[in-house]
């Protein structure tokens, strides 16, 4: 059985070569490589892919009509909800009897 994302990886990296076309440079150690222009000079870019076990929500990704991406506007990330853990009491114990052994 494949990792979680791994059909997914290889879509995107079939558009990232459509995209960069003759900028491509390929994959190598689970990373794609493309070249990029940084201001007058041409640089390697790898780009690493991962698929998160918690998302971070919904992205605004705004395309024309032809279907392609817009990489030029800022996507916007919807905020996902909070919540800090809550430490058992044995947790709370364990912590304190440690600061008094360091002497903190």
């Amino acid at each position: 059985m494949a990792a979680k994302g791994t059909v997914a990886k290889s879509v995107i990296t079939e558009k990232l070569k459509k995209a960069f076309g003759t900028d491509f440079i390929g994959e190598f150690d689970k990373k794609v490589y493309v070249w990029a222009d940084d201001g007058g000079e041409k640089v390697q870019i790898a780009i690493s892919m991962t698929c998160p076990k918690v998302p971070v929500g919904a992205v605004a990704v705004s395309s024309s009509p032809a279907g392609e991406m817009n990489f030029d506007e800022e996507p916007v990330i919807a905020p996902t909800k909070f919540e800090p853990a809550e430490l058992s009491q044995q947790e709370i114990d364990n912590v304190t009897e440690l600061m008094k052994r360091l002497g903190l």
